[in-house]
C-alpha cells in the first residue's frame, strides 16, 4: 500500500550532520585502501594478494547498490539507514577479529554490501523534502561523500601508522554505532510513497532504464567521467614513486588531500543542477576534466603542474557527479532510490573499467598513455551530446524535465 507523501523541512544542520554521516560510512571503503600492504602481513599474506580486500568492498558495495539501495522504494529508508550503520559497524568488527585472510576477506565482502548508507540518506532526503532546492541539498549530501573518501584515506593512514589497522577499524565501528543511535532517535520516518513488491521493484530497473532518458544520459555521463577520474588515480602512485619526484608511499597518499578542492565544488554544482542548463553544464564539466589532462600532458613532471591537474580533475570530476544526481533528484521520487541504485551502478562500472584502462594505459604508454586514455574515455559523452543536439525533441525533453 502506497502512503501519502508528507513532505518535510530539512533544517541547514540537519542537513549538514547527515553530511557528516555520509562521510563517515563512505569513509569504510577507503580507510583499508592505505592499509592493504599491514593487513597482509598481519596475517602473513603474500603481497600480490594483498589488494583484495579493497577489491572484495567493491565488489560488495556493487551488489548492495545493486540489490539493497532499491529497497528504498520498497521500506522505510530510515530504518535502512540505521541497518547498513550497524552491519557496517559489525563487518568491521569481524574483519579486526577475523582468524585468517580468508575469513577477512568475505568480511570485507560484507562490509562492501552494508556500507550503503549514504546512497540511502540521498534519495531519503531528495523524496521527503518539501523544497524546489533538492538540487543544492544533494550537492550537500554529496560533498559529505567526497570527504568520506578523503577522511577514509588520510584518517586510515594516519591512525594506522600511529598504531595499527585494528585500532582504525575499532574507532571506525564506535562512530558508526553513535551514527546509528543518532539517526534512529533524529530523523523523521520516511513518508515517500512506497511500493508493494521488492521483486516488482527489482523487474522494473532495467525498464527504468529504458524509460527514462535522462537517468541513461547520467549514468552514461556518471560511467564515463569515473574511468577517466581512476585512468588518472590509479597510475599517480607510480609516477609520484618514479622520477623525477621519488616520494614515499605517504606523501603519495597525502596528496589525496588536493581532492578536497572537488569536493567543496559538489556544493555549487548542486545550485547548478536546478537551473534549466543542467545539461549544459555537465557537459563543462566533463571539458574542465579533458584540460585537466592536457595540463598533465603539458608538464607532469612539474610537481605544482601535477597539485594544479590533480585539482582541476577533482573539481570536474565532483561536479559531474553532482549534477548527474541533482538531474536525478527532480525525476519521480517514487522511485529515486532506484534512479540512484542504477546510477551507482554504472558509476562503479565505469570506475572499475577506469582502473584497469588506467594501469593498462600507463603500462604500455606511461604518461601519454593515461593522456590518450582519459581524453577518449571523457570524448564519448561529449560527442553523445552534441549529437543530440540535432534532435530537438530530444532537448525539449530534457528542458521540461
Amino acid at each position: 500500500m502506497e502512503s501519502t507523501v508528507k513532505l518535510k523541512a530539512f533544517p541547514v544542520t540537519l542537513q549538514w550532520l547527515l553530511t557528516a554521516i555520509c562521510a563517515l560510512a563512505v569513509a569504510n571503503l577507503y580507510y583499508d585502501q592505505v592499509l592493504l600492504s599491514d593487513i597482509a602481513r598481519s596475517f602473513h599474506a603474500d603481497q600480490s594478494v594483498s589488494g583484495l580486500p579493497f577489491t572484495m568492498m567493491q565488489i560488495g558495495y556493487t551488489f548492495g547498490l545493486f540489490f539493497i539501495v532499491p529497497l528504498g522504494d520498497r521500506l522505510d529508508r530510515r530504518k535502512l539507514i540505521v541497518a547498513s550503520l550497524l552491519l557496517s559497524a559489525l563487518w568491521l568488527v569481524v574483519m579486526t577479529i577475523a582468524p585468517s585472510f580468508t575469513l577477512l576477506l568475505v568480511a570485507a565482502l560484507f562490509l562492501g554490501l552494508c556500507t550503503v548508507a549514504a546512497q540511502l540518506i540521498i534519495p531519503y532526503v531528495s523524496s521527503n523534502m518539501a523544497s524546489d532546492k533538492k538540487g543544492a541539498v544533494t550537492g550537500r549530501l554529496l560533498t559529505g561523500v567526497f570527504i568520506g573518501v578523503l577522511v577514509g584515506r588520510v584518517a586510515g593512514g594516519w591512525i594506522g601508522q600511529m598504531s595499527d589497522w585494528r585500532t582504525v577499524h575499532w574507532l571506525a565501528a564506535a562512530v558508526l554505532t553513535l551514527c546509528a543511535g543518532y539517526v534512529y532517535m533524529k530523523l523523521p520516518e520516511d513518508s515517500a510513497r512506497k511500493q508493494d513488491s521488492y521483486a516488482q521493484i527489482m523487474r522494473s530497473m532495467l525498464p527504468l532504464l529504458k524509460k527514462e532518458p535522462v537517468l541513461r544520459e547520467t549514468v552514461f555521463f556518471g560511467a564515463a567521467a569515473f574511468a577517466a577520474f581512476n585512468v588518472f588515480w590509479v597510475p599517480l602512485s607510480f609516477i609520484l614513486s618514479g622520477a623525477p619526484y621519488h616520494f614515499g608511499n605517504g606523501i603519495s597518499g597525502s596528496f589525496g588531500v588536493i581532492g578536497i578542492a572537488g569536493a567543496l565544488a559538489a556544493g555549487f554544482a548542486g545550485r547548478l543542477s536546478d537551473g534549466i542548463h543542467a545539461r549544459g553544464w555537465n557537459v563543462a564539466a566533463l571539458l574542465t576534466m579533458v584540460f585537466s589532462f592536457i595540463l598533465l600532458g603539458l608538464g607532469w613532471y612539474h610537481l605544482s603542474v601535477l597539485i594544479a591537474v590533480t585539482f582541476v580533475l577533482d573539481v570536474g570530476s565532483r561536479m559531474n557527479m553532482t549534477l548527474n544526481q541533482g538531474r536525478l533528484s527532480r525525476l519521480n521520487p517514487g522511485q529515486h532510490s532506484r534512479l540512484n541504485s542504477l546510477y551507482m551502478v554504472g558509476y562503479y562500472l565505469g570506475g572499475s573499467f577506469g582502473s584497469w584502462a588506467g594501469s593498462t594505459a600507463y603500462h604500455y604508454g606511461q604518461v601519454s598513455g593515461m593522456i590518450a586514455a582519459g581524453c577518449l574515455l571523457l570524448s564519448l559523452p561529449v560527442v553523445y551530446f552534441l549529437a543530440s543536439l540535432r534532435n530537438p525533441v530530444h532537448v525539449r525533453e530534457y528542458a521540461h524535465k
